[in-house]
């Protein structure tokens, strides 16, 4: 299980590599290319039809709360089912340094994954007792969830999203032979590491 795990992310920063290593040496090389694709690709689309939605307050709570038991009960059991899981099957730090020869690599990927565990554990704990006041203590959720319940609109938020900002483009597209020699020299690195 665990290899299938590193095999999984080495080939991840594999054709990530590959990927920044084409386009690092077309920018190097030839930026009007990039500067080509860059002004084709650069459609712009306002959010603000597809943001309209998330203005307006939908009530969800009315199904849960009247199948409060089965839907808290069921929940419980996937999240003790996902806990066990996770718990048992995952790996951990230890086994991942166990079973690779990079010791660097595998502190790395061994961290990573010992993150993620972490976080899916403390989640599951923390969402266990809202199930639970769903399932057996309903008017208790609901009174938490009136106080809770507090709208907050995302015009505001999403209203920078509404300019197109070329700076960052034209900056990179301006010092091209450094970015592209950063990408190049980037993927190189990678690719020595994971291939070699």
């Amino acid at each position: 299980m665990t290899e299938m795990y590193l095999e999984m992310v080495e080939l991840f920063f594999i054709v990530g590599a590959l990927f920044a290593l084409g386009m690092g040496s077309i920018l190097f090389y030839k930026p009007e290319q990039i500067s080509n694709w860059s002004t084709s690709g650069n459609k712009w689309y306002s959010g603000r039809k597809s943001t309209k939605p998330l203005d307006v307050m939908h009530e969800t709570d009315s199904f849960y709360f009247s199948n409060h038991v089965p839907v808290g009960v069921t929940m419980m059991i996937v999240s003790l089912i996902g806990l066990f899981l996770i718990i048992t099957r995952m790996p951990d730090a230890n086994e991942v340094l166990a079973s690779t020869h990079d010791i660097e690599m595998g502190m790395g990927l061994g961290i990573l994954l010992e993150s993620i565990k972490w976080f899916l554990i403390v989640s599951i704990i923390l969402g266990f007792p809202v199930w639970g006041f769903l399932a057996f203590s309903p008017d208790k959720l609901k009174h938490i969830n009136k106080t809770l319940n507090k709208w907050v609109s995302t015009r505001l938020i999403l209203l920078p999203l509404e300019k197109m900002n070329h700076g960052f483009d034209n900056f990179v597209l301006h010092y091209h032979r450094f970015f592209g020699a950063i990408f190049i020299l980037g993927a190189a690195f990678i690719l020595f590491k994971f291939l070699v």
